[in-house]
């Protein structure tokens, strides 16, 4: 009877209460946990899309009703007219990321990151709206930096609150957090897919099921009040391509080598700026102002290089760039958006990779239809390419960068290319700097963030490893104010239950005892979870950890004749998984139990 109850029971979709111990304002939710995590992760969904909407109102109202009337108003300098604007954003955006939220300053995405390993997901609320504004007054003002790491920072800021109400294991706040960004990804760039793959790939750094789906189901949501509130088009303009001759995936895999080469030069570049402005004796506020008179000299030699890029981007696929000047405009947007980014300024760099690489697969076409007329697609088909490999490579995320270009252009005729140009300049790059664009930031703060536990090779550790003999047991038959004692002089919140044989018989807790109010006269048998889930030897550390992340706080590991062996916790599953593998990192495993 004992077997068949556990078995039943782990076949059970456990109600949010103490078993997965979700709460809301300090009560207990009565929605299975499956219902209750797919309605957050619409809310996260809708917040991210709602967010990306307005954050896009936002920039549309600033070009065009204050920068641009600004730019209008001081036309009699010529190509200078541009420099104004971005003096008066950058004396805007200094003194916001400066007092108000630091987190703001730069492309954000590091920030997110750092606050999903280390923090556990938690974000400041503040910083979503400071992010918001100063990244708005940037990208509208002229500052090259794209839309990216604003709308990620935003919508994993989003995440983070929505969750803040609610008693969850950090691991399934950290899922939110990156189905946050995700939504805003989904959403802002009307790119579903390539949200998903963002947040697995560079936020959470790992592909499990369960993120998964919480990921997707945010990042549609987002995606359809985007198409709802704004529009369904895709966000760039091009021709529709395809492979014309097989030896162009000989050319393709040479663009993916030349965009690793130019994503290491932008991300070494970009840091050095970074670097001088943190050394530099500016006052910290002053300095986006320093690095916006560079950005508008810029400006004046090519006003394609100012802003998040998309137009220069439509441009470089319709190859109305002149050959002679594509590589000069490469360089300029890498000093454009280094120092945009690097003197304290609030933007992402996704967008300007997009044009970087644009660039280049522009300037890599042109030379390869001039060697081989007859056997290569137009200029315009290596600057599709070309978009997806350099930020592929500086974001370490190729699945990402397949899909974004996928959907932002609808052109799905390139799969192969695209494919061979990605993986060539993610390995080429990693190569030579395993930090990506945004690790490399993190790396230079000297915060280690460490790995995530391999699901695979969890998934071969028995969950026995994981057993910790620190816990407060007790016999059936002992009364409710004997148990209550004895919790309070052990400062425990729980008691195991266990019949004489030490078979495991169920779970009380301490605060549920003092609510009942029982008067100490009934015995545990009476009052016990009996239902409470189990976990066995020949299941693995997987199998405990997803106990773990429905809301599980602990979870006795018996045997098959329900002898109780110990108990297991998250932290005690790391430490496990540590262990086999040869890590220092570990634990006593505690003092022996009470009974």
């Amino acid at each position: 009877m004992a077997r068949d109850r556990n078995e039943n029971q782990r076949s059970k979709v456990f109600e949010v209460s103490r078993t997965a111990p979700l709460t809301l304002m300090g009560r207990p939710i009565r929605l299975s946990e499956n219902q209750l995590f797919a309605v957050l992760a619409v809310l996260v969904g809708i917040g991210g899309g709602l967010s990306a909407v307005g954050f896009h109102h936002l920039i549309d109202l600033l070009v065009h009703d204050v920068f641009g009337r600004l730019n209008e108003s001081v036309e009699g300098l010529g190509r200078a007219s541009v420099v104004p604007a971005l003096v008066i954003g950058a004396l805007l955006v200094g003194p916001m990321v400066t007092r108000w939220a630091s987190e703001a300053k730069g492309h954000g995405v590091p920030e997110v990151i750092e606050a999903v390993a280390i923090r556990s997901g938690r974000i400041r609320a503040r910083v979503p709206v400071v992010k918001a504004v100063a990244s708005a007054i940037t990208i509208s003002s002229g500052g090259s930096a794209g839309r990216e790491g604003p709308i990620v920072q935003i919508g994993s800021a989003i995440g983070s609150i929505i969750t803040r109400p609610f008693k969850m294991s950090d691991r399934r706040r950290r899922t939110y957090v990156a189905a946050g960004a995700a939504a805003g990804i989904a959403a802002i760039f009307n790119a579903p897919l390539a949200g998903v793959f963002f947040a697995l790939e560079v936020i959470l750094r790992s592909f499990t099921a369960r993120g998964f789906s919480t990921v997707v189901i945010s990042a549609v949501t987002a995606n359809a009040v985007w198409r709802v509130l704004v529009s369904d088009d895709p966000v760039l303009t091009s021709e529709v391509y395809r492979l014309e001759e097989p030896i162009e995936l000989v050319f393709y895999g040479l663009l993916g080598i030349a965009a690793a080469v130019v994503a290491l030069v932008f991300v070494r570049i970009l840091y050095i700026i970074e670097d001088w402005f943190e050394e530099s004796p500016i006052r910290p506020e002053l300095r986006p102002v320093v690095g916006a008179l560079v950005v508008g000299g810029i400006g004046i030699a090519s006003v394609d290089l100012l802003g998040a890029g998309l137009e220069g981007i439509d441009k470089a696929l319709a190859g109305e760039f002149a050959t002679a000047t594509l590589l000069l405009l490469i360089l300029g947007k890498i000093l454009a958006t280094s120092f945009t980014l690097g003197s304290g300024g609030s933007g992402g760099v996704f967008s300007p990779s997009l044009l970087i690489g644009a660039l280049l697969g522009a300037t890599f076409g042109d030379i390869i239809t001039e060697l081989f007329p007859d056997s290569s697609a137009p200029a315009g088909a290596y600057a599709v390419v070309g978009m997806a490999a350099v930020f592929a490579a500086a974001a370490q995320a190729p699945m990402s960068s397949i899909f974004i270009v996928f959907e932002m252009t609808s052109d799905f005729g390139l799969i192969m290319p695209l494919m061979l140009a990605c993986a060539a300049s993610t390995v080429v790059y990693t190569a030579v700097n395993p930090n990506s664009i945004y690790m490399e930031k993190i790396r230079r703060r000297h915060v280690h963030i460490e790995d995530k536990p391999d699901e695979q090779e969890m998934s071969v550790i028995p969950l026995a490893r994981a057993a910790e003999a620190k816990y407060l047991s007790m016999f059936r038959t002992r009364t409710t104010a004997d148990a209550v004692r004895l919790m309070k002089e052990s400062r425990e919140d729980f008691a195991l239950v266990v019949a004489p044989d030490r078979s495991f018989k169920g779970v009380v807790w301490l605060d549920d005892l003092e609510e009942a109010g029982t008067g100490g006269s009934k015995q545990l048998i009476d009052v016990m979870d009996d239902e409470y889930p189990v976990g066995y030897p020949d299941h693995s550390l997987a199998d405990g950890m997803a106990q773990f992340e429905s809301g599980v706080v602990m979870l006795p590991i018996v045997d098959w004749n329900d002898r109780l062996l110990g108990v297991a916790s998250a932290q005690s599953v790391v430490r496990a998984y540590e262990a086999s593998r040869g890590s220092t990192f570990g634990g006593e495993t505690g003092d022996s139990p009470v009974s």
